[in-house]
């Protein structure tokens, strides 16, 4: 039996959490042959090093692809991963690439992908965040990919108004809830020991990334956020690095110094999806910009307050509460999370199951016919 070559690429500490129980399914089935190819954040200390925790799973990694040298601007960095992802297909010659979502590593990826007739697979396409870069760059990435795994069926629906076959694009759910349904929740008293802080209530899970887009100050968001969050001295606080977008580091630096005058107080560079999720199931709220307030935290009951325009455009459930940059807004926004109760679960993004229903579509392709890839127009009745 020919096994079916497929590389998966993981760049970030998040992408790959949402990709971990897809990787494992992958690399457990007998007709595939898993390449998993890691790069990006994953390969730098500041970030938190994450191709450890990698290394240590179960899986083996065929390839780790540095791209990101000091001082770079996205753009050089996007350059790089076209350029050395471009030889790493030339030599693994994978049937398709995996690649989620809309980081601009990964648009280099999928550029080396295109060009060299290596068939994509995407995932979470269709999606609008109007705040961040991220929003042209997951549509660039929709236009290059032949298979489509989309979160939602507006997302389906417009995946195909862009001009893909609707018979390549499939409404599988958030890749998220399947993480979600696979952890084992650690309890609060195993996350006070690991973290060295006492968790009390109101306990905040905090994210916050720069805004690419809007040209939203990073000082002055934080500088509300954190006089928003002085009306709660008490609260104990985790907070996560933002991710290496532009003036990403430049939040870390200031976040770090800001949480050291606070008793209950955390800074984390990567907590993992064990921990993060674990974090998230007890927290009062989530709060910050990340799309995991948007996703995950309804479907743990854990509300959120999403702050300024990043997330813009996704679809939110009733436990998220929208906030402007601005210590007033956040603060009335933290003041109805926690005045929000629910035992439903709130997800808008399905139920789970997304990993098993990706790896059974790919094992029915016949990937060399998905190339070149045919426009599909919309008749007059569905514009």
């Amino acid at each position: 039996m020919v096994k079916k070559k497929i590389a998966v690429v993981t760049a970030t500490r998040a992408e790959y959490g949402l990709l971990s129980h897809l990787i494992q399914l992958l690399h457990q089935h007998p007709a595939i042959d898993l390449q998993l190819l890691v790069t990006g954040a994953h390969l730098v200390p500041e970030q938190g090093m994450t191709v450890e925790a990698i290394r240590q799973s179960n899986v083996p990694i065929t390839a780790e692809i540095p791209i990101l040298d000091e001082y770079q601007s996205m753009a050089e960095i996007t350059a790089q991963a076209t350029a050395k992802f471009s030889q790493a297909f030339v030599q693994l010659q994978p049937d398709c690439v995996v690649v989620l979502g809309d980081r601009y590593e990964i648009l280099g990826v999928a550029t080396a992908a295109l060009l060299n007739q290596v068939p994509i697979a995407h995932l979470h396409g269709g999606e609008v965040t109007t705040g961040a870069v991220d929003d042209a760059i997951r549509h660039a990435i929709t236009k290059m990919a032949s298979l489509h795994f989309v979160a939602a069926d507006p997302y389906r629906q417009r995946v195909i108004q862009m001009g893909e076959q609707p018979d390549c694009v499939w409404n599988v759910g958030a890749m998220g809830l399947d993480v979600i349904q696979q952890i084992d929740f650690l309890s609060r008293a195993a996350l006070e020991a690991d973290l060295g802080i006492k968790l009390n209530s109101p306990l905040f899970l905090i994210t916050y990334h720069p805004e690419t887009w809007t040209g939203q100050s990073v000082e002055a968001a934080l500088d509300a956020l954190f006089q928003a969050l002085s009306a709660y001295p008490n609260a104990s606080i985790v907070w996560t690095a933002a991710n290496l977008d532009a003036e990403g580091e430049k939040i870390n630096q200031m976040v770090q110094q800001r949480l050291r005058d606070w008793e209950n107080g955390r800074f984390v560079a990567s907590l993992g999806s064990q921990r993060y999720l674990s974090l998230m199931k007890l927290a009062d709220a989530v709060v910050g910009n990340s799309s995991s307030g948007i996703i995950e935290a309804p479907a743990l009951h854990t509300p959120t307050v999403n702050i300024g325009q990043r997330q813009a455009g996704r679809l939110m459930a009733k436990s998220i509460f929208q906030a402007e940059a601005e210590a007033k807004s956040i603060q009335q926004a933290l003041e109805n999370a926690l005045n929000f109760h629910s035992d439903k679960n709130e997800s808008l993004y399905g139920q789970g199951q997304s990993a098993k229903q990706i790896v059974e579509v790919l094992l029915q392709q016949d990937f060399r016919r998905l190339l070149p890839k045919q426009f599909h127009d919309l008749k007059c009745t569905e514009i």
